[in-house]
């Protein structure tokens, strides 16, 4: 070989070694090697790590708004008694989301195991906990874990990658393994100093919910499926009136009532069940679901008026929506979850998916 070639050979070797170089120099100051950051940040339980890459506080409180936006519509026809409870309740619901989030990334548990200790006396009766801020944040947040999926999304890579200067757009796909289903998140990044980016908002969040929501109802139809044709040929459940009645005050709590007619036309006498009433808006979204459990004797062929009243929780997004709509409008229908009869069988529908494996 000739010494021109060895120079020619060695300078397009160095031309490859510089190239890729700078590639991976480039692609370090890209907001999709940032999410390869953030997953190693999970996996190794990098807590510092994941903190320069994800703003917490900017990302709960944004998705905060979303939830409240989503369950109210518009702020300028909400509610603003309501609305001004759910929103002052902000400032103790991000910090819980936070804190559990960073249990979440130092331990790998969804779950915070902290125990509070007592000098009380735990063989003394406790008295009930009137309501506070913090009980009420907790609950929001739980709602806000369980709508969002927070535990059970796995991250599966970047779609794709919009810079606009300091900021980008990214598409992150991730996938529910309790849902099986993909879903498309959009992000907000902003570019750091050092030239590496932070995640600041999920900018689909409303959208996101809405899929998931019906994503959670086709997958429990499809592991119920054999077990309500068999609940479909033994009980029926014929909606009747729905009213809501208001307290009133300027701490009014409200419920809702429903008539409905079951009809045993099984060859067996009902001894038992377990239902809910659950109210949808024109476009098919749950807006409440109340839970009822009943012990009667309907014998075969046999038909039982039922009256049912449900205290209502305002602070659930769905609550909302709910006291927001026209009744003359809403469609609601009582689904039988379970039957017993008198030999001693049941059939039960599952209510909530099972866990992920």
């Amino acid at each position: 070989m000739s010494e021109n070639n060895k120079k020619y050979i060695l300078i397009t070797a160095a031309l490859i070694v510089i190239g890729a170089a700078l590639y991976f120099f480039y692609w370090m100051r890209t907001p999709q090697y940032t999410f390869t950051q953030i997953h190693e940040a999970v996996q190794q339980h990098d807590l510092t790590k994941f903190e320069k890459h994800v703003d917490l506080n900017s990302l709960y409180a944004h998705a905060y708004d979303d939830v409240v936006y989503y369950a109210f519509g518009d702020p300028k026809e909400a509610n603003p008694f309501l609305l001004g409870i759910v929103q002052s309740l902000k400032s103790v619901v991000v910090p819980i989301m936070t804190e559990q989030t960073k249990h979440y990334v130092e331990t790998g548990s969804i779950e915070d195991n902290t125990e509070e200790t007592s000098d009380i006396d735990d063989t003394a009766p406790a008295p009930t906990p009137a309501p506070s801020p913090k009980t009420e944040g907790q609950q929001l947040a739980e709602q806000l874990k369980e709508r969002t999926g927070f535990g059970t999304m796995r991250y599966e890579g970047v779609e794709s990658s919009e810079q606009v200067g300091k900021t980008a757009d990214v598409a992150v796909k991730l996938y529910d393994k309790q849902l099986e289903h993909n879903f498309i998140l959009h992000v907000k990044m902003y570019e750091l100093d050092d030239g590496s980016w932070r995640l600041t908002e999920i900018t689909n969040l409303k959208e996101l919910l809405k899929e998931r929501e019906q994503a959670t109802a086709a997958k429990l139809k499809q592991l119920n499926s054999k077990v309500q044709a068999e609940l479909d040929a033994a009980v029926t459940a014929v909606p009747g009136t729905i009213a809501i009645d208001s307290s009133g005050g300027w701490f009014p709590s409200y419920t809702m009532q429903n008539t409905f007619t079951l009809n045993n036309i099984s060859a067996k006498t009902i001894t038992g069940l377990q239902g809910s009433v659950e109210v949808f808006d024109n476009d098919g979204m749950l807006l409440q679901r109340c839970r009822f459990n009943d012990y009667l004797t309907l014998a075969p062929q046999g038909s039982s008026s039922l009256k049912k009243l449900f205290s209502l929780n305002q602070f659930k997004p769905e609550t909302v929506r709910l006291l927001r709509s026209d009744l003359k409008t809403v469609k609601w229908q009582v689904t039988i979850s379970s039957v017993s009869f008198d030999d001693g069988s049941q059939l039960q529908l599952l209510t909530q998916l099972p866990k992920a494996k």
